[in-house]
């Protein structure tokens, strides 16, 4: 058999980028630190799979911790970044939130009830693909509370809708990614919400403050993390005026012009009750913030927001197995739910000839368990990223390198280019926060209280949006893959189509966000002319960018 001409290059490519490392591995510098994300994201180019350039970048910051040793770094491989995955509550609960998540949706679907749902959601007007993507958008604003959650849940359960309405899976990829780490971020009441306050509050630990309000200045940042607001408004403005720049546009024309808006009408459509679908959709959607709720206080009653915000704090370290007895209790409901529909089916048409409840799961828990080993390649990168100190090496860029009023802007840029390189959010901010706000009350030292404050809210922001912003178009990114994964789309083809946007909303962000903020101009005149500025620009882009239709 004859071996291709790209797999001769993807071979010899990783060969070089092995050699490479280990003539790096005895070196200090930004170049070594940096190595095995650039040798990752060569070979994701060069092969166009994302497991093996993942899994390269892994190997070569094997060999850079290894001392150069082939033995060693193989041990290193094994022993310091695939096996510390198992023993990680939070990693192995998101892969089995996965695989459980892939048979709940299975027999959402299989019941029949998804089906009515979507279509009672779309009605019967014009433009089904519109709709269909402001139901995604609006399903991925009510799973606010978890990132994760949100874009396995939109991706996987609205993926064959999505296909009948004639929109692309990276169109949908996109949509939930979007509506995934954004919204967790901006969310006062989330799985973030505890890391974020802890972060707050090393930050003024450092800079000689102990006792101050992480949440009071929590909720003063909301107004200036800009790369979340505007991402999300970029994200409406391209379903309402179907704007679609670089590759996105040709994977929606692509997409249209193969199954057309009229499938969606000539479709048979499995006669269910749409109550089968939204009841289990239901369970998983309430039963998170309910158990973490019920764990995390002290006195179910008297309820107040601010105590169930507390209680997740409290309930942080439990998060993992909440998710996972949650898609359990779901898919038990689910479970239930198509048992009843089945039942229904044989009796109507008097035959038995149906599949069982726990086949249907298995099936779908199986669809998705190949597209989980990149996921824990990215994790194996990640490790290796994580001992090199690339966030460190990067991180040393900010200091005495900006006056005040920039420090904002750059603590985004920043923030930015070490979550693109390491594909963590919560790592940037636990490299960046503890930085940025002892420089700002450091460099503010003698201005008036109200100055530093201002300046110190803008970082906050800063920090957290260039954490977001990475999580949301790295190809190293948990986020990104599992988008990906949900939505049935290679990750590489997510990460081309969805980078356009990415970097619309970060520059909007960074020249109408953070330059103006940090020079006194106030947080929310800036949301407001970033938010115009994004309504506008279909109009000022090349009309061949978007999606033309007859």
């Amino acid at each position: 058999m004859l071996i291709s001409r790209r797999s001769v290059f993807v071979m010899l490519g990783v060969f070089v980028s092995i050699a490479v490392s280990a003539y790096l591995q005895g070196t200090e510098s930004m170049l070594r630190s940096l190595w095995p994300s650039v040798a990752a994201l060569s070979i994701v180019l060069l092969s166009r799979s994302a497991f093996l350039g993942l899994l390269t970048g892994a190997g070569c910051g094997a060999v850079l911790l290894s001392g150069g040793s082939l033995f060693g770094a193989v041990e290193h491989l094994l022993w310091q970044q695939f096996w510390p995955i198992f023993g990680s509550s939070w990693k192995l609960s998101a892969i089995l939130f996965t695989l459980i998540l892939g048979g709940f949706v299975a027999l959402v679907e299989a019941g029949g009830g998804l089906q009515s749902l979507v279509q009672r959601l779309l009605g019967s007007g014009r433009a089904p693909h519109k709709r269909m993507q402001f139901t995604v958008f609006g399903f991925g604003l009510l799973v606010f509370f978890d990132g994760l959650a949100n874009t396995m849940l939109i991706g996987r359960l609205l993926r064959s809708a999505a296909d009948r309405c004639g929109v692309s899976r990276e169109k949908l990829a996109y949509l939930a990614d979007t509506t995934g780490s954004a919204v967790a971020c901006l969310a006062f009441i989330s799985t973030w919400i505890a890391f974020q306050l802890s972060m707050i509050r090393e930050g003024f630990a450092l800079a000689g403050q102990a006792e101050v309000s992480a949440y009071g200045y929590f909720f003063q940042s909301l107004a200036t993390n800009y790369y979340c607001w505007f991402a999300l408004a970029l994200a409406l403005v391209c379903v309402w005026r179907e704007f679609n720049p670089g590759p996105m546009g040709r994977a929606e024309a692509r997409t249209r012009q193969a199954q057309g808006n009229a499938e969606l009408q000539r479709e048979s459509v499995q006669s269910s009750h749409w109550g089968l679908a939204i009841v289990p959709i239901g369970v998983l959607t309430f039963s998170i913030p309910v158990f973490t709720y019920w764990i995390g206080s002290e006195a179910l009653l008297p309820f107040s927001l601010s105590k169930f915000a507390e209680s997740y704090g409290r309930a942080e370290v439990y998060v993992p197995q909440i998710l996972v007895a949650s898609s359990l209790l779901a898919s038990a409901v689910a479970a239930t739910a198509y048992a009843w529909s089945r039942h229904r089916m044989i009796r109507d048409a008097g035959s038995a000839h149906s599949e069982s409840a726990s086949y249907v799961f298995v099936r779908g828990a199986r669809e998705i368990a190949g597209p989980v080993l990149i996921l824990i390649a990215a994790w194996m990168l990640g490790a290796a990223i994580s001992q090199l100190g690339t966030a460190a090496w990067l991180s040393e860029c900010l200091q005495g390198r900006l006056s005040v009023a920039l420090l904002p802007a750059g603590i985004f840029v920043l923030g930015a280019v070490i979550s693109f390189s390491t594909g963590t959010s919560w790592g940037t901010m636990g490299v960046l926060m503890p930085l940025a706000i002892p420089v700002i009350c450091t460099l503010t030292e003698g201005a008036v209280d109200a100055e530093r404050d201002r300046l110190v809210v803008a970082a906050i922001g800063a920090v957290f949006s260039g954490a977001v912003f990475g999580d949301h178009c790295s190809p190293f990114s948990d986020t990104t893959i599992v988008a990906s994964i949900a939505a049935g789309v290679a990750p590489l083809d997510h990460v081309r189509t969805q980078l356009p946007f990415a970097l619309l909303a970060g520059l909007v962000a960074l020249l109408v966000g953070f330059v103006p903020v940090g020079f006194g101009v106030p947080a929310w005149l800036c949301l407001i002319a970033g938010g115009l500025c994004l309504l506008v620009l279909p109009s000022l882009w090349p009309r061949r960018s978007f999606t033309e239709l007859e």
